[in-house]
C-alpha cells in the first residue's frame, strides 16, 4: 500500500503538468484565431472562452494582455526563425533560399498573428531576442544571394520580411489567395534576382 500511494504520488503532476500545457495550447490556439478574426484588442474572456477553459486559467498563465502577446509573438518567432534557417541550409543559392523561405512562411500563415501582422517592438525579451537572430539569418540569406550573384544589391532582409509579411494578410476580395499569392511570390522573386539569378 505505501508504495502504491508513493507511485500514485509521482504520477500525478506529470498529469498537471500536462494538463498545463494542453490548457496553453489551447488558449494559444484561440488567441491566434480571434487575432486574425478580430485583431490584437480581441477581450482575453473571449479568449478563454474560445479554448474552454477559464479566465482564471488564462490569466494564471499569462497576467495580461502584453503577456499573451509576448507568447504569441514567441511562438511566431520560432516557428519563421526554424524556416528561415532551414532555407539558408537548404536554398541552392541566396535566391533560391529567399524562395523557400517565402513559401514556408505563407504555409504557416495563419500561425502567424504576431510578429507579421503587428507584433509590439519590445526589448530586452524573448521575443526581441529571436527577432534579432531572424535578422541575423535573413541578412545571412540575403547576402549570400549578393555573394553569388543571384540578388540583387539593393535587396535587404528588410525588403524580404516586408514582402512576406504582406504575403502572410489575404485580400478579402481575392477568391484564391493561395494562387495569387504564388504568383506575387513568382513577380517578387523575378524583381529582386540579377540576371545571373534569373536564368
Amino acid at each position: 500500500m505505501r508504495i502504491l500511494w508513493t507511485t500514485m504520488s509521482l504520477d500525478q503532476p506529470k498529469k498537471l503538468r500536462k494538463d498545463a500545457a494542453q490548457n496553453a495550447e489551447r488558449i494559444m490556439a484561440a488567441a491566434v484565431r480571434a487575432g486574425l478574426a478580430e485583431g490584437k484588442f480581441v477581450p482575453l474572456a473571449q479568449i478563454a472562452a474560445d479554448a474552454g477553459v477559464g479566465v482564471g486559467t488564462l490569466y494564471r498563465r499569462y497576467p495580461n494582455r502584453e503577456a499573451l502577446l509576448e507568447a504569441l509573438a514567441v511562438r511566431a518567432y520560432r516557428l519563421i526563425l526554424a524556416e528561415a534557417e532551414d532555407a539558408l541550409a537548404s536554398g541552392e543559392t541566396g535566391l533560391d533560399a529567399i524562395g523557400r523561405y517565402l513559401r514556408q512562411s505563407f504555409v504557416h500563415r495563419d500561425e502567424l498573428v504576431l510578429p507579421l501582422h503587428g507584433a509590439p517592438m519590445t526589448e530586452g525579451t524573448e521575443s526581441a531576442r529571436l527577432r534579432q537572430r531572424m535578422r541575423q539569418t535573413m541578412g545571412a540569406i540575403v547576402k549570400r544571394g549578393h555573394t553569388d550573384g543571384t540578388v540583387r544589391l539593393d535587396v535587404n532582409a528588410g525588403t524580404v520580411v516586408r514582402f512576406g509579411a504582406m504575403l502572410a494578410q489575404p485580400m478579402s476580395n481575392v477568391p484564391d489567395w493561395e494562387a495569387a499569392a504564388a504568383e506575387q511570390r513568382s513577380v517578387f522573386l523575378r524583381g529582386i534576382a540579377t540576371q545571373t539569378g534569373s536564368q
